[in-house]
């Protein structure tokens, strides 16, 4: 079997004698490993190889920085441009760099950067950084954006403070008018030219230290009224019979609202004070005049009555102003808990220092004649207070009807409004929101 077997393999294979050696092979053959069957071939080279990957694996890290390790990987990236917008883009780099102009005679540069920005915007329109390319390579940077920003900060938010409503009062002594805004709100605004009340504007106005506006722009006339509704907190109450009245204040206003007399000659139903009252008054001007003089009889309030020797003396005090309109009660809404503190607005009328008390006005134009008692805390100066001066303060109510004054400003025209180092109190540099 085995002899059948041998005789089938040297059919199919026989096996061919060994030439002769000739030329390096006879040098090599004291090397040669002979092998006479072939069955010895696969472990033979499977054993070569195990050599080769032993003797690597130790020689290896004695090649780094060696010629035997291999150099730096280099990525090629394929170009922004075709071959022939590369050429024409290589031909303007080589003008611009000789100092050609081309047909435009235009800086070569100048043309490079904008062909290589057409290219990229069309082969890669949606790339992230296609919006980084500069446009030319003259264009200066644009600034930081603070450096925009800090000129202009203090404009655009002035522009934004646009104040639109119906004008209800104007006040020629603190160079002010009181604008009512949609909803009630009452605003003291400060210019140079006041307008007549019952005009509908729109103006728009910058915030001052003393908490009032004054305007930053031109103003425009939008409409006129005879009837506006307004709010805020009762300061003062007159329950004359004859001339019945009240005043409503906000900052930098004490608006004197005048009630009409019952014809029967019963009392007229006023506001308590510290009450917060909504009011719909009909606007009424008045006869032009030059000046008034207040009532010769006006008297402090009861709460003067313990300090007659602190009192108002009418003839150390400028004349009144005449009002350039007068507001008629139509309807009054005043129901709730009064408050315990409010803004007051009027003329200084006596200062006494040494019993630490200060007298103010009724109403912002002393149109009633009547004036209110404040008493003065130790941290509050009277001292550059003058008579005739138009003053914004603040004060807490007392249950019996008493004022402790908490803040004052000045509210000379804009330039008094606007003076930080005349505020006290709770009205040191306060602006509202």
């Amino acid at each position: 079997m085995k002899r059948q077997l041998q005789r089938l393999l040297d059919r199919v294979a026989p096996v061919r004698p060994a030439a002769a050696d000739r030329g390096y092979r006879r040098l090599l053959r004291w090397a040669a490993l002979p092998v006479t069957d072939r069955r010895w071939a696969a472990p033979l080279a499977a054993a070569a190889l195990g050599f080769g990957l032993f003797a690597g694996i130790a020689i290896g890290p004695g090649t780094t920085g060696t010629l035997a390790t291999a150099g730096p990987q280099l990525i090629e990236l394929p170009p922004l441009l075709s071959d022939d917008e590369g050429e024409a883009e290589a031909e303007v780099e080589t003008s611009a760099e000789s100092g050609g102009g081309g047909e435009s005679g235009g800086g070569g540069e100048e043309a490079g950067a904008f062909e290589f920005e057409e290219a990229s915007s069309s082969t890669y329109e949606e790339s992230s950084f296609e919006a980084e390319l500069p446009e030319s390579p003259a264009t200066e940077p644009a600034p930081p954006a603070k450096e925009q920003a800090s000129g202009d900060e203090a404009e655009p938010e002035e522009e934004a403070e646009t104040m639109s409503g119906v004008v209800v009062h104007a006040n020629p002594a603190a160079g002010s008018y009181t604008l009512v805004e949609t909803g009630g709100l009452m605003n003291a605004v400060h210019a140079a030219k006041l307008p007549a009340p019952g005009t509908a504007i729109s103006v728009p106005v910058r915030t001052l230290a003393n908490g009032t506006f004054a305007e930053a722009g031109a103003r425009k006339q939008t409409g006129t009224k005879a009837q506006a509704s307004f709010s805020g907190i009762v300061t003062f109450v007159d329950p004359d019979p004859a001339a019945p009245a009240y005043a409503v204040s906000k900052r930098g206003v004490s608006l004197l609202v005048r009630v009409h007399p019952d014809p029967a000659g019963a009392p007229a139903q006023l506001p308590q004070l510290g009450a917060f009252a909504a009011v719909v008054a009909t606007i009424e001007k008045a006869a032009p005049a030059a000046t008034t003089e207040p009532p010769a009889a006006a008297a402090p309030p009861a709460a003067a009555a313990p300090a007659p020797t602190c009192a108002p003396d009418p003839a150390q005090l400028p004349p009144v102003p005449a009002p350039p309109a007068i507001l008629w009660q139509s309807r009054l809404a005043a129901d709730g808990a009064p408050f315990a503190s409010s803004d007051f607005e009027g003329v200084v009328t006596a200062i006494c220092p040494e019993e630490a008390k200060l007298f103010l006005s009724g109403d912002d134009l002393r149109q009633s004649g009547k004036d209110i008692l404040f008493t003065v805390p130790p941290g509050i100066d009277l001292g550059k207070l003058k008579l005739g001066d138009s003053v914004a303060a603040t004060a807490a109510i007392e249950a019996g009807g008493a004022l402790t004054l908490t803040g004052l400003a000045s509210d000379e025209r804009s330039k008094g409004a606007d003076d930080a180092a005349a505020t006290q109190g709770d009205l040191s540099s306060h602006k509202p929101k």
